[in-house]
Formats: structure tokens, C-alpha cells, sequence
């Protein structure tokens, strides 16, 4: 056998072309190797592929939790306005055409809607008293009163409202300015 000498001393574990063809098992045995390599490389293609398909699957899956948690996350809250909505029609049966619907059946049912939002998240602002905020109100207009404090809410033209402590609309208000 010939070895060759200097750099390729290091790879003795592949065999040269002339020690091949001097001795036919190490052809054999190489043959082998190179088959044993390319199952292998088979076999990790094959879990590379499973994988990328896995994955689609777990993303398309993810995808549809979320189309389905906002299609149907809602349904709790619409449970609880369909009472509000029952009082409501109930609230009309009453009305003749000498009598008009009592607001205190009115009063009732907004007290039970704004439980309902709160229980939810929801969250209406009536600062009607407060002093003015421009994170959460708006103000349509200005008012003088010399009764009451500068910059104290004197009416409430539209309730504002949060979810979850974000503010989704600022309510809308008559301001107290009092002139220097």
C-alpha cells in the first residue's frame, strides 16, 4: 500500500483512488459509506420536509384559532345585552295609546346596560362635575359660571366611553372658563 505523505496524512478515514483500486474491499466498504451517507441525508430531507409542512399546519391552525376567538368572542357580551334587549321590548308592551312608557322603566334598563358593559370592560364616562381632562374629554364648547371651578365640566352633550382602560370615544362637554 502507498500512503501519501503531508497533508493528507490527516484523512486517513477516506481512502485515495490507488489504495481503491489496490484493494477492492475498501471499494466495497466505501460504496457502503456513501450509501450509508446518502440514507441519511434522505432520511434528514424527509424530517426537514415533515417539519416545514408541520409548520404550515400549526400556522394555518393558529390562524383560524384567532379568526374564530373574534368571531365568537363576543358571544358572552351578547348573551348579556340579550336581557337588556328583552326589558327593552317588554318595556314597550306597556305603552297604550293614552299612556305613555314610564322613565323609570327607561332608567331601569340603562342602569342594567351599564352593568353589563361594565362586567365587560366597557365603560361609559359621564364626568358631568369633574374637572375637564383632555385625555378623556372633549370640549365643544366654554361657559362662564362664577359658582362653580375653571376648567369644571358644566354638561355633558355625548358620554364618553373606555374598554379596559382605553379610551374608545372622549366625551363631549361644555367647559367652565372663567375669565382673569
Amino acid at each position: 500500500m502507498n500512503k501519501k505523505k503531508g497533508s493528507d496524512e490527516s484523512n486517513d478515514a477516506t481512502p485515495s483512488e490507488e489504495e481503491i483500486q489496490e484493494n477492492p474491499e475498501l471499494e466495497s466498504s466505501s460504496n457502503e459509506e456513501d450509501a450509508s451517507l446518502e440514507d441519511k441525508i434522505s432520511f434528514l430531507e424527509d424530517q426537514i420536509l415533515r417539519l416545514q409542512a408541520e409548520m404550515i399546519n400549526t400556522q394555518k391552525s393558529a390562524q383560524n384559532d384567532i379568526v374564530r376567538a373574534r368571531i365568537f368572542g363576543l358571544e358572552a357580551f351578547m348573551k348579556d345585552l340579550l336581557s337588556v334587549i328583552d326589558n327593552l321590548f317588554r318595556n314597550l308592551d306597556f305603552k297604550t295609546e293614552e299612556n305613555t312608557i314610564p322613565a323609570d322603566g327607561y332608567e331601569l334598563i340603562l342602569r342594567e346596560l351599564e352593568n353589563v358593559l361594565s362586567k365587560n370592560g366597557i365603560i361609559l364616562l359621564d364626568p358631568l362635575g369633574e374637572e375637564f381632562d383632555p385625555k378623556l374629554h372633549e370640549a365643544i364648547s366654554t361657559s362662564s359660571d362664577k359658582e362653580k371651578g375653571n376648567n369644571t365640566i358644566l354638561s355633558v352633550a355625548q358620554k364618553g366611553c373606555t374598554l379596559n382602560d382605553r379610551l374608545i370615544r372622549p366625551a363631549l362637554v361644555v367647559v367652565n372658563k372663567i375669565p382673569h
